[in-house]
C-alpha cells in the first residue's frame, strides 16, 4: 500500500518510522490490508488476544488503560508513521494491555500477527522495536513531569496542532480531545487543565465541547517555551 500521508509525525514522539526508515514503513503497509475508522471508534480493546498490528498511515489515537480501580488513563496519542498492538503480537497472542481509540477520522494498515512477526525476524527489527519501547516510557515521563502545568498543557496541544491533528479550519486547528483527556495523558486534575488554558489565552486555544482550538500556533509554541517547533527525540 501506497501510504497517503508518508511523513511521520516527531512531535508525538519518536516513530517507528523515524527508528526504522521510510523504506521499510513502506515494505510494513504492504503487508496488510487498509481500514478507515471514525472518531470514537475503538481500533484495538485491552483484554483481546493480540492477533494483528496496526500501522498509523493518517490521523491519531489515543492509548488507553482501565486501571484495577476503575479509572481510565490515557497513557498516549499515537500519530501516522507508528505502529500500535505490537507488544501483545510479539508474545504471540498475549492479552493487550492497553485499548487504542480514534481520534478524528484515521486510517489504519491491519497486519496479521504470523506476518508481522515474520516481518520483524526478516528485517532485524527487535532492537529498533526495544528501543522504541523505550523513548515511548521517556515520552510518558516528560509528559507527566518537569515545566508547570501550563507548559505542559501547552506542549500536549502544540504536539498535536503540528502533527496536523483534527481539522484545520480558518479559525484553527480543530483538536478532538477533551479537557479530561489532557489531564488523565498529564497526570493532572480537569480543573488544572481549564485553568491552564486560561492563563494561555483566549486569543490562542478555546476550549469547547469535546474540542480545544488552537487559533494561534506561535502563540502556543511560546507558551509551551518552545523556540524551534521541534522536540527532542531521546
Amino acid at each position: 500500500m501506497d501510504g497517503k500521508r508518508e511523513r511521520h509525525d516527531p512531535a508525538l514522539g519518536v516513530t517507528f518510522t523515524r527508528l526504522a526508515g521510510e523504506p521499510l514503513w513502506k515494505r510494513l503497509l504492504d503487508e496488510g490490508r487498509p481500514r478507515r475508522h471514525r472518531a470514537g471508534e475503538t481500533l484495538l480493546r485491552q483484554g483481546d488476544t493480540g492477533t494483528h498490528v496496526l500501522a498509523l498511515v493518517e490521523g491519531v489515537v489515543k492509548v488507553t488503560r482501565v486501571e484495577r480501580d476503575g479509572r481510565i488513563r490515557v497513557l498516549a496519542f499515537r500519530g501516522a508513521g507508528d505502529v500500535v498492538g505490537e507488544a501483545a503480537v510479539l508474545e504471540r497472542n498475549e492479552r493487550r494491555l492497553a485499548s487504542v481509540s480514534a481520534i478524528g477520522d484515521v486510517t489504519v494498515v491491519v497486519v496479521e500477527g504470523r506476518r508481522f512477526r515474520v516481518f520483524v525476524e526478516r528485517h532485524d527489527l527487535s532492537p529498533v522495536l526495544t528501543r522504541h519501547a523505550l523513548t515511548r516510557l521517556r515520552q510518558s515521563d516528560r509528559a507527566r513531569g518537569g515545566c508547570c502545568s501550563r507548559e505542559r498543557v501547552a506542549q500536549a496541544l502544540l504536539a498535536l496542532a503540528e502533527a496536523a491533528y483534527g481539522e484545520r479550519t480558518g479559525d484553527g486547528a480543530h483538536l478532538s480531545v477533551t479537557r479530561t483527556e489532557l489531564g488523565q495523558y498529564l497526570g493532572v486534575s480537569r480543573n488544572t487543565v481549564s485553568t491552564a488554558l486560561s492563563e494561555i489565552g483566549t486569543p490562542v486555544v478555546t476550549a469547547e465541547r469535546g474540542v480545544v482550538v488552537v487559533h494561534d500556533l506561535d502563540a502556543l509554541r511560546a507558551a509551551a517555551a518552545v523556540t524551534d517547533g521541534s522536540y527532542a527525540d531521546a
